[in-house]
């Protein structure tokens, strides 16, 4: 087990929610990250305002479970994808990286956030359905990290910001190389699909190894479709498709990738550990953003969340601070001194 950094300071909820600094819109000199985790020792705020929204709103518990058109839209962003690379295989290289840029990255970026809603069994009832319309959309991002994804997501919102067994929290050598520097965070964040597949290796719980079925299904689903795509749209389609993948979690600094920073970093000197963004992207992606109420309601579709919103507004865009720019995130992470992989708002771990 890695040992936790000592940082100074616990601090103990009172009222059971976090602290929070204002509501509203994040505005560019209300960034104020420090270079120091925010320790806390309550538990999730997401776990305590689902209680309360549910006892004061009860009609938030009679959203439907699953959502099945999430199935089509699957289908229709793989082929879109494949298509697209069909028809760039024979473009120059500039405009394959415009296409990639624009419209690929945003596609497979969409891809995720529906392989995020077939993780938590929202699309189909049960499981089976789920894990096979993963597989397909997990296809043109030709590295087979759908299934991995599922299961790191889940120890995610099992035990958040709990360090080390959350996941989605850096480890101390993140930090120590690439934080503190606008090209090491650069570089950080250009290669996060690489930092993230090695920072599972210090994660992995007793019992919780991510090898299954699913996973070597998912090996030989992303090889066999890689090779037969390859035939069919040669190198630069391929090209295509592989900038398409990157692009979506952050390569070249595409904005994109920002909202991996935007969902947990802890923006402001609070204890509110989870950031909504409300904007073109979730039109672009699913309702993505709406990042506080999917933790506090885990098992409604992405299409409801606005509606959670709307109902319970005196806990979201009027209790809490939220981003409306991916771009001003990435901005303000690589211009800012203080903040580093530690702003983080974090708590020990239930297992060490």
């Amino acid at each position: 087990m890695i040992p936790i950094d000592e940082k100074p300071t616990v601090r103990k909820s009172k009222t059971g929610l976090p602290a929070t600094i204002g509501h509203g819109p994040m505005k560019q000199e209300e960034y104020n990250p420090k270079d120091e985790y925010i320790r806390v020792e309550s538990v999730q705020q997401h776990w305590i305002r689902r209680k309360i929204i549910s006892e004061k709103y009860p009609e938030v518990l009679n959203f439907p479970a699953t959502y099945l058109p999430s199935a089509f839209y699957v289908l229709g962003l793989v082929s879109s994808l494949v298509l697209t690379a069909k028809l760039l295989q024979n473009s120059p290289v500039w405009l394959i990286l415009v296409v990639a840029y624009v419209f690929g990255a945003t596609a497979s970026h969409a891809l995720w956030v529906l392989i995020h809603e077939l993780t938590h069994d929202l699309v189909f009832e049960g499981s089976f359905f789920n894990s096979v319309f993963l597989l397909i959309a997990d296809l043109p991002h030709i590295v087979p990290a759908g299934v991995s994804f599922r299961h790191f997501h889940r120890l995610h919102h099992s035990f958040l910001n709990e360090t080390y067994t959350d996941p989605d929290v850096p480890v101390p050598f993140e930090n120590q190389f690439f934080g503190h520097t606008v090209v090491g965070k650069a570089v950080w964040f250009c290669f996060y699909s690489i930092v993230i597949a090695l920072r599972s290796v210090f994660y992995p719980l007793k019992n919780q190894s991510p090898f299954s079925m699913w996973l070597v299904a998912n090996y030989i689903c992303n090889i066999t479709f890689t090779y037969l795509v390859y035939q069919w749209v040669g190198v630069y389609g391929m090209t295509f498709l592989v900038l398409s993948s990157l692009m979506s979690v952050g390569f070249l600094l595409h904005p994109l990738g920002a909202r991996w920073i935007a969902e947990h970093f802890a923006v402001t000197q609070s204890e509110q550990e989870t950031y909504s963004t409300y904007g073109i992207i979730n039109t672009l992606g699913f309702n993505i953003g709406y990042h506080n109420e999917h933790h506090d309601f885990v098992r409604v579709p992405y299409v409801y969340l606005p509606k959670i919103t709307s109902i319970a507004a005196e806990y979201y865009t009027k209790g809490l601070k939220y981003h409306t720019s991916y771009w001003r995130v990435l901005y303000e992470f690589l211009n800012q001194d203080g903040f580093t992989f530690a702003s983080r708002v974090v708590r020990d771990p239930k297992f060490k």
